[in-house]
């Protein structure tokens, strides 16, 4: 069958057709597998996405369970109590600390008013705070919570209202209202209900510390107003801010009148005030305690020696410093001291009551055998000049050795009260070996001196150093003769050794007492100056001979020392010494007072020009034999046996000079001396008196009576130097007539 060319192009240009609709559908097919191709890719992205968000997830409610989980930890086991408390004021939650504050298990807590565990005191406080807290505003008060035991605790309670959240379905616990900021939840209840966090902090010891804080104040206040002692406040410049009335007493300045004063207005001139200069500089920390010696100035010409305890202290504000000053007026405790001291020196003189009797007998026994040997001697062989001149210095040197033995007693007997003065050491030294030689040689010690410091002086009183060295010799000798001393010697010749010397610095010196006999315990050593304190018996030492023997070192501005050495107990003293060129005055004076070489060298002016010296005392035969001295060296001498025929004497006969004893009959020396003074001639007055002084300031006012002060027994030579510097005219006489 033939076709036609129409039909085969008909057929040609449908399968053209066809073609064309299969590579549209193809091409439409091709799409669709790339977008089926970017959606599968797109989903696995997706699922990529998901399956890392969903570990984030995961991560984080892990972070978030353990957070939860540690919170709960920390509310848990806090140190202060946490409630959570409803609008109802009931406990919803509370921790172990509450349940510890409130004395019951943590379930017996929770869901129970609040109002059970505080006292009805603060039962009106906590209405007042919990009210505040739930509208919103935190609140803080103090409150007493009573446990169910009774115990109550003061407390601190802080409350914060919670923020309200949506309650989801299913409702919630306890725990879950603690896992949602604390938000109480009720099953059923789409409200959200209004809670707070309290803390319960117990300040029970703040408490205390604050009252106890409280009467320290009031103490200190009642102490500063009311102590027998002085006290005051200082700024930090040194001026006074408070004063009790203890310091206006001692002052005799009111309280307005010490405000704004500074503390070296109120000290002595010239005193260097270091405490203060502290103060201003703000140079030592809060704490600073140093106590001082000082003079102050109070109304007038008043002055009185105080004990100042001066310490510095942080200031009100806290960002400087303010000086407190303790002041202990002095006056009293140095009495005490001086009759504890004079106390002491009595004891001592009673003690060497036995060798004071020695060293006075051997002296009289010497002057009256010479006496009676040269009777016998004048009567049997006549008058032999040059061996009476031989015994009458004799005489004379047993009489300067009584005199000195006297002197010391006198000086025991008497209170130190009077000025310090320079002395030679080597003086004390003599004298304290001289007071103790005897006991020691009746006992066999050997006691060995080696005095280095001949014409070396110090500045005190020397029958004081006199009374260390012979308290610190009588305990060597105590010691030595006691059985543990005789036990450690074991047949050893005891021994005492004084060293005496300068030290190598030139300014000071030292004196050790060195035996051989047994040391001291560090405890025993440690505790020797202490007053009342004694290794000996009650019978044989009262514990004040080494304080005070301190205490006079001390006053001279040295100090005193004990140690054990291999060859047994040393004490040293160490003094400064006084150089020659601080004593112009007493130079000055020597030179207006030169020694006389004897009667003999004087010779006797003319009557008309020889000056009147009148001599009372009722001792005629010391009267008459001091008379005929001076009248053989040039003076006009009148005798009186007391102050009033003294006095008549005077009158008719002035005198130029009068030597005068203090205790007479009828009119004594001081009623003499104060007619003599009244008048209006210059007399030159002299006392020679053998009545001992009660304290050194007695004294001083005895030599500031007169002119001169002898004690009796009174040398010729002494009364003739006193003479030639105050009546001078005799000497003017004898040399013009020559």
């Amino acid at each position: 069958m033939t076709r036609t060319v129409e039909e085969l192009h008909a057929e040609i240009a449908d399968l053209r057709a066809r073609l064309e609709d299969r590579e549209q559908a193809l091409a439409s097919y091709r799409d669709q597998r790339y977008a089926l191709e970017s959606a599968l890719e797109d989903l696995a992205t997706h699922q990529e996405e998901l399956r890392a968000q969903n570990e984030e997830l995961r991560a984080a409610r892990q972070f978030n369970e353990a957070m939860v989980a540690r919170y709960a930890a920390l509310f848990e086991g806090a140190p202060v109590g946490y409630c959570i408390i409803s609008d109802r004021r009931a406990i919803v939650t509370a921790n172990r600390g509450a349940a510890r504050l409130f004395e019951a298990a943590v379930s017996d807590v929770e869901q129970k008013p609040v109002h059970l565990f505080i006292h009805p005191d603060s039962h009106a406080t906590l209405t007042r705070h919990l009210d505040k807290v739930l509208a919103g505003q935190p609140a803080t008060d103090e409150i007493r919570v009573m446990g169910r035991e009774g115990r109550e605790v003061d407390c601190l309670i802080q409350s914060r209202p919670n923020a309200g959240l949506e309650q989801p379905d299913g409702g919630g616990d306890a725990g879950g209202a603690w896992e949602s900021e604390a938000v109480v939840r009720r099953a059923g209840d789409p409200e959200v209900v209004r809670s707070c966090l309290t803390t319960f902090n117990d300040i029970s010891q703040r408490k205390q510390a604050e009252r106890a804080l409280a009467d320290s104040e009031v103490k200190f206040r009642n102490i500063f107003t009311l102590a027998p002692f002085g006290m005051m406040t200082l700024s930090q410049d040194g001026r006074v801010m408070e004063t009790n009335e203890a310091v206006q007493r001692m002052l005799g300045l009111s309280a307005l009148e010490l405000r704004g004063m500074t503390y070296r207005d109120l000290l002595a001139p010239d005193t260097t005030a270091t405490e203060a200069y502290r103060l201003s500089e703000g140079q030592p920390r809060p704490g600073w305690v140093e106590v001082f010696e000082r003079e102050l100035r109070g109304r007038g010409d008043r002055r009185l020696m105080t004990r100042v305890t001066f310490a510095i202290m942080p200031s009100d504000d806290g960002f400087g410093v303010q000086g407190l000053v303790i002041i202990e007026d002095m006056t009293e405790r140095r009495e005490l001291e001086t009759r504890f001291q004079h106390a002491a020196k009595l004891t001592l003189l009673g003690e060497m009551s036995a060798s004071l009797a020695h060293e006075i007998s051997q002296p009289l026994n010497i002057i009256r055998l010479k006496a009676e040997g040269a009777l016998e001697r004048i009567k049997r062989q006549g008058f032999d000049p040059e061996r009476a001149e031989r015994g009458f210095a004799a005489i004379d040197e047993q009489v300067v050795r009584l005199f000195e033995v006297i002197s010391y007693m006198q000086g025991l007997s008497r209170r130190d009260t009077g000025a310090i003065k320079p002395f030679r050491i080597s003086r004390a030294i003599h004298a304290a070996r001289t007071l103790v030689d005897k006991q020691f040689r009746d006992d066999n010690i050997v006691l060995e001196v080696d005095d280095r410091l001949e014409g070396i002086e110090a500045l005190g009183r020397q029958h004081q150093l006199e009374q260390v060295l012979v308290n610190i010799l009588r305990n060597a000798r105590d010691a030595l003769l006691s059985a543990e001393g005789q036990r450690l010697l074991n047949g050893e010749t005891p021994r005492v050794r004084v060293t005496a010397m300068p030290l190598e610095d030139g300014d000071r010196l030292s004196i050790v007492l060195l035996n051989n006999g047994p040391c001291v315990s560090e405890e025993v050593r440690s505790r020797m100056f202490d007053p009342f304190f004694t290794t000996k018996s009650g019978d044989q030492g009262t514990g004040l001979g080494l304080s005070i023997s301190l205490a006079f070192i001390n006053e001279m501005g040295g100090t005193l020392g004990v140690a054990n050495t291999d060859e047994g107990l040393a004490f040293q003293l160490v003094l400064p010494r006084v150089r020659q060129t601080l004593r112009v005055a007493q130079g000055h004076i020597a030179a207006q007072v030169q020694a006389a070489d004897g009667p003999g060298d004087a010779q006797a002016p003319p009557e008309g020009q020889r000056p009147h010296v009148l001599v009372v005392d009722d001792e005629e035969e010391a009267a008459r034999e001091i008379a005929a001295f001076l009248e053989a060296v040039g003076y006009r001498v009148t005798v009186a046996l007391n102050g009033q025929q003294a006095l008549e004497i005077h009158v008719t006969d002035p005198a130029r000079a009068v030597i005068t004893d203090l205790r007479m009959p009828e009119r004594d020396g001081h009623w003499l001396i104060d007619r003599l003074r009244a008048g209006g001639q210059t007399v030159f007055i002299v006392i020679i008196t053998g009545q001992a002084a009660r304290s050194t300031k007695e004294l001083e006012r005895l030599r500031q009576r007169a002119d001169a002060l002898l004690r009796k027994p009174a040398s010729l030579r002494e009364i003739m130097k006193h003479l030639q510097a105050g009546v001078p005219e005799a000497e003017a006489a004898r040399r013009s007539a020559e």
